[in-house]
């Protein structure tokens, strides 16, 4: 009996890099998991969508198919768009299993990586360090970069690991690198917190170097590596297994966040991709 199907989710970009990035990662998953069939799905910005991948798979007779959010953070794309696409594609093909689980981060994995690539980088042990994620309206969400950015601090020799946002949340990077000048650093360190490279990771590196009187280094996105793969290998047996260990205590969509209370119970939709109008 075949493994079912592992449906990787990303956000989605433009950038054929991006889109490489995603399944060059589920081609490391697949030789770690030999026998293991993995395909990529986007929210948006990237074909196929989730409903395009569930009718291919549905067409070619998959009758088990686990979905996975590509994603570091609890952010409203794997509570909402793609979890309603889950719901939608259990409509779609009823004749199909569809189980859904949770997203990559946080995970020790991950600070790892995070940590290997500020050493590439030549980030200087003694230099405070900014954690940079895309940013999102969720809090949630972006808890979860604080809790990375104090996972990637403990025991290990820099000053401080701060957080920043390229885009939607505060603070930004200059902002976050503003404070460390005015403190007095003159050197300072930048971790990308994204999986592969695309317009906001191109945005960062820019951003880092609009601070003046501060020499600042950029790591590297997490990109590739066996550790990322072993990662999405075990959020997929989770699933398999019944231990999905997802927490919602602080769920917008369950509880009453400052700004954001209206979002309490509001309906789940997926977002409309493109290529299913």
């Amino acid at each position: 009996m075949s493994s079912p199907v592992l449906l990787a989710v990303a956000h989605g970009s433009k950038d054929p890099a991006s889109q490489k990035g995603v399944r060059d990662l589920l081609a490391r998953t697949t030789m770690l998991r030999p026998g293991l069939r993995a395909e990529a799905a986007f929210v948006d910005n990237a074909s196929p969508s989730i409903r395009a991948a569930l009718a291919q798979l549905a067409a070619e007779g998959v009758q088990d198919v686990v979905v996975l959010p590509l994603l570091l953070t609890p952010a409203s794309h794997s509570k909402t768009d793609v979890a309603a696409s889950v719901q939608a594609g259990r409509l779609d093909h009823p004749q199909m299993r569809l189980r859904y689980g949770r997203p990559l981060g946080p995970h020790p994995v991950l600070v790892d990586v995070l940590a290997r690539r500020l050493a590439e980088a030549g980030a200087g042990v003694a230099d405070p360090v900014v954690l940079v994620a895309g940013g999102a309206l969720d809090p949630d969400a972006n808890a979860a970069v604080a809790s990375t950015a104090r996972l990637l601090f403990e025991g290990r020799s820099w000053p401080s690991v701060d957080i920043a946002f390229a885009s939607t949340a505060r603070p930004s990077v200059p902002e976050a690198l503003e404070r460390l000048r005015a403190q007095g650093h003159a050197h300072a360190s930048v971790a990308r917190y994204f999986l592969g490279p695309g317009f906001l990771p191109r945005l960062v590196e820019r951003q880092a170097a609009t601070v003046e009187g501060l020499t600042v280094v950029v790591s590297e996105v997490l990109g590739v590596s066996d550790g990322l793969a072993g990662l999405l290998a075990g959020r997929y047996d989770e699933v398999l297994g019944g231990d999905i260990r997802m927490n919602c205590d602080a769920c917008l969509y369950r509880v009453a966040l400052p700004g954001r209370e209206t979002a309490v119970g509001a309906a789940q939709e997926p977002h409309t991709h493109p290529d299913d109008e």
